[in-house]
């Protein structure tokens, strides 16, 4: 596995972005690049170092500064900000009031892993021809794994700012432009994110025990899969999602996708978040560990901190406080998701738990041990049951309801909840199935980075998101509450004012003042 900690002499890998800001690190000026790729052991640094610049990305380098999250979860309807502590960048992102100043809104991160990937995407051949211990299958599966990290850099690109520059090759000559236009965001993804994962799916080990702390075969096809949805090509979804089924988890078993033993079993869910390697529901996920990285201190981490961001009113009153009664709902979730008893009666809804070993059932607040706050924290990219509603979502659009409804059955019944019937009229359109399916995926993979970039990809921002901010807007003082402006171009965020300060070819996303 891959982890944050790197020897400092590979830090020249950071280059690379679309303009100045991203070239920080400046070429050596004893040697080039491909003096830095001469044997297997350069090969492995370099890849530890292109993992590392995403996971920070993910994770963060500062306490609270988790984009997994801020991108994928705090602009949706489960997040909140605690109004006892909140700051200005968080107020901005809750209430889709964001300015081109606020932190999380700056692509570099990204660019510095995307750099990363085309240089060893470039040299590692070199390498290969130079130490003969990097077997042909060694090259192809670092070149696969580069492929699909550069095209997953740049999937975030598009779900976040739109349209974007595109590098594909390393910045090695200063005197060559530094500065590249934005191209639209469907030519990225039709000529760059496609052709990236294909390439990298044909490149892969088939059939072989997945990696899971690095993109193998099932993280390949799930990301296709993953891009098709946002595209509403659901078809080829539905083609990579399949492909996927043939492929194995950590536990060297075939995902199958037949039905919801193929799943983590009910009585261990919570294995898929507090030990990954065991599960065959995992694909993709994240490994900060925190002897040699330091506290996975996420807002949605479990710390004695004041955090500035909690679980929105309305999931909490619909879902997680009626856990706390004494007639529950037998779902599983709720309790392993978050402290339901912290705090009661006005709970502070902070304490966010999915990360860490609790008990399968809780029935007091603080259900897990204070050496918590030391224990690694793996952050899931892909698993089996995101898999399932997204297939779910694809079939229904194709027509194919009874399909569509036994994938979502089957995640009900793992989570211990009634199964839909195939003529219950609360499903009776293809809309209204899937609704149904994006709730169940709000409530499967809450906290998981999935429901801003659900809402946008299925265009329900301002279904869903205006009466939250007219709510949250009145609790601000904003008598107006106009709700969710211009959802077609404020669905993105806009581009980080250093960043256009550094290059004057980029121009802002609409919807925004620079």
């Amino acid at each position: 596995m891959y982890k944050i900690k790197i020897l400092a002499a590979l830090l020249f890998l950071g280059t690379l972005g679309a303009c100045n800001k991203f070239l920080d690190e400046k070429p050596l000026s004893d040697g080039t690049l491909d003096q830095h790729y001469k044997n297997l052991y350069d090969v492995q640094a370099a890849m530890a170092g292109m993992y590392s610049a995403f996971q920070l990305e993910m994770v963060g380098k500062d306490q609270y500064s988790e984009k997994y999250l801020y991108w994928g979860e705090y602009r949706s309807d489960n997040f909140d900000r605690f109004i006892s502590y909140t700051k200005d960048y968080v107020d901005e992102i809750v209430l889709n009031s964001i300015t081109p100043s606020n932190d999380f809104s700056d692509w570099s991160g990204l660019y510095t892993t995307i750099g990363r990937a085309n240089n060893n995407i470039k040299y590692i051949p070199q390498a290969a021809q130079l130490d003969s211990r990097i077997t042909t299958a060694m090259q192809n599966d670092f070149l696969a794994q580069s492929y699909a990290l550069r095209a997953m850099s740049y999937f975030y690109i598009v779900r976040v700012w739109g349209d974007a520059p595109i590098w594909l090759e390393p910045y090695e000559d200063v005197e060559k432009p530094a500065e590249r236009a934005r191209e639209p965001k469907d030519k990225i993804i039709k000529d760059l994110i496609i052709p990236d994962l294909e390439n990298a799916y044909s490149l892969t080990t088939k059939n072989a025990k997945s990696p899971l702390w690095t993109i193998g075969e099932a993280g390949i096809c799930a990301i296709l899969a993953d891009v098709y949805m946002w595209q509403g090509d659901h078809e080829n979804a539905i083609k990579w999602i399949e492909k996927l089924f043939l492929a194995k988890s950590p536990t060297n078993a075939v995902y199958a996708g037949l039905n919801e033993t193929n799943l983590q079993d009910a009585a261990s869910w919570k294995t898929i978040f507090t030990n990954p390697s065991s599960s065959k529901e995992t694909i993709w996920s994240i490994h900060w560990d925190y002897l040699k990285n330091g506290c996975a201190c996420m807002q949605t981490s479990w710390t004695a901190n004041n955090k500035q961001v909690i679980v929105d009113e309305g999931i909490w009153t619909s879902w997680f406080l009626p856990q706390t009664t004494a007639t529950p709902s037998p779902d599983i979730r709720p309790k392993q998701t978050l402290d339901v008893y912290f705090g009661m009666p006005s709970n502070k809804r902070d304490r966010f738990i999915k990360w860490y070993p609790t008990e399968t059932n809780p029935t007091k607040a603080d259900p897990w041990p204070a050496t918590n706050q030391l224990l690694p924290v793996y952050l899931t990219m892909y698993r089996l049951s995101d898999i399932y509603l997204l297939y779910a979502e694809a079939l229904n659009r194709r027509g194919d309801r009874e399909q569509a409804i036994k994938y979502v059955n089957f995640v009900r019944k793992r989570a211990q909840l009634p199964v839909y019937d195939v003529s219950a009229p609360e499903l009776a359109t293809s809309y209204a199935l899937e609704t149904a399916i994006l709730n169940e995926r709000q409530l499967e993979l809450f906290g998981e980075g999935k429901r801003w970039f659900d809402l946008v990809r299925t265009n329900r921002v301002k279904e869903v998101m205006d009466p939250i901010l007219k709510r949250r807007q009145e609790d601000a003082g904003n008598l107006e509450m106009p709700g969710f402006l211009d959802p077609q171009n404020r669905a993105y965020w806009p581009l980080n004012r250093n960043v256009l300060n550094s290059n004057s070819l980029l121009v802002q996303n609409p919807g925004y003042t620079d």
